[in-house]
């Protein structure tokens, strides 16, 4: 159980590749934390990166291939991106809806992620935030 809510941290820390345009982005590396409320577990610590985000990669989603995941139904429409996120992680089928909101240097946002048959259809709300840090090396 412990394994799979480090794959599914991960997971929430992804985020869709999508076009800059009517984003309000500041170019330079982010602190990006994500923290995953599920029902029943407290007290489950934030997981915190970070990354460079940019007009070619506007937000964290390096992983999301390695992963087994693919972003689709994405949608920008001023500051905020909505998107669908699908994982196939060792058979294990998950999929995530998320929202997120940029302001300049900082962006936050929600996804809700469902699981499959596997892991009894459990959900989990991940809240994620991130600040400018910095510029990128």
């Amino acid at each position: 159980m412990l394994k799979r809510i480090h794959t599914f941290s991960a997971l929430f820390i992804l985020l869709a590749a999508m076009p800059a345009w009517g984003l309000d982005l500041i170019p330079g590396k982010y602190e990006i934390t994500a923290r995953a409320e599920m029902p029943g577990m407290s007290g489950m610590p934030p997981q915190t990166t970070t990354q460079c985000l940019n007009e070619q990669n506007p937000v964290p989603n390096s992983a999301a291939g390695a992963l087994g995941c693919k972003i689709t139904n994405m949608k920008t429409n001023g500051n905020k991106v909505t998107y669908t996120m699908e994982c196939n992680q060792q058979g294990m089928k998950i999929k995530s809806t998320g929202e997120m909101t940029f302001s300049g240097d900082s962006f936050s946002g929600t996804t809700q992620t469902s699981m499959g048959p596997d892991a009894d259809g459990m959900t989990v709300k991940t809240v994620i935030e991130g600040k400018r840090v910095g510029t990128c090396d």
